[in-house]
């Protein structure tokens, strides 16, 4: 068992945290939400109250891109980071209506001490796997984009007169042919990659030949 355990309650701006020793909370704080501001604080704590990095687990909801400087800041101090499921977190704890992240930070601080043993660490993942990550997501943001553009075209023809169209429809016509190319390059982009890496590329290889998983199921199980 940790002598301290670190509730974090992740935002995108200035996450708390509330670090707990067994029953007593012991110290609360407010920081930056950049690698180098949380790895000072918590380096600060540790100082304060004389912990080894051993010492201390570190627990915070996972919360996608925004958790991105906690991680890497655990990393560069060699500290157990435990990204726990939101829903998880909130069923363990009971009903609590409204938000304050203060209290969020004590809700989880007291969840990873009573369940420490369920811990299932975190980890960066490499830096390849982090990129094809981003170019999918992004990939899908131009998608969305472009399948919106293309309702309206379709959806509001019947419904304006004919000169109005016209010109909406090039306007429209133009952005879509620049999100086309933005999604070329972003797929030259992912090709590039897997096939710079054996791992990637042999992962590439196997689920391909998997019936019924074409080239972008393929990358997003990756």
């Amino acid at each position: 068992m940790k002598k301290a355990v670190t509730g974090i309650d992740v935002s995108k701006e200035k996450p708390d945290l509330c670090l707990r020793s067994g029953d007593r909370m012991i110290f609360e704080r407010v920081v930056e939400n950049s690698t180098p501001a949380i790895a000072s604080s918590i380096q600060g704590v540790m100082k304060r109250y004389g912990y080894e990095a051993s010492d201390v687990l570190i627990c915070a909801e996972y919360t996608g891109q925004y958790g991105y400087p906690l991680a890497c800041a655990c990393e560069s101090l060699s500290i157990d980071l435990w990204m726990e499921n939101a829903t998880q977190i909130r069923h363990s704890s009971g009903l609590h209506r409204g938000k304050n992240d203060r209290l969020d930070a004590r809700k989880i601080a007291a969840y990873a001490v009573r369940f420490q043993d369920r811990a299932r660490l975190f980890s960066l993942p490499e830096k390849n796997l982090a990129t094809l990550k981003q170019l999918v997501s992004e990939r899908d943001m131009y998608m969305g984009d472009k399948s919106k553009y293309l309702g309206q075209l379709t959806d509001q023809k019947r419904f304006m007169n004919e000169e109005d169209y016209t010109d909406k429809s090039q306007r429209m016509n133009r952005m879509i042919k620049e999100l086309e190319v933005s999604i070329a390059e972003i797929d030259a982009k992912i090709r590039k990659l897997i096939a710079c890496d054996e791992t990637l590329r042999r992962q590439h290889e196997l689920l391909l030949s998997v019936d019924g998983i074409g080239e972008r199921t393929a990358v997003k199980m990756i």
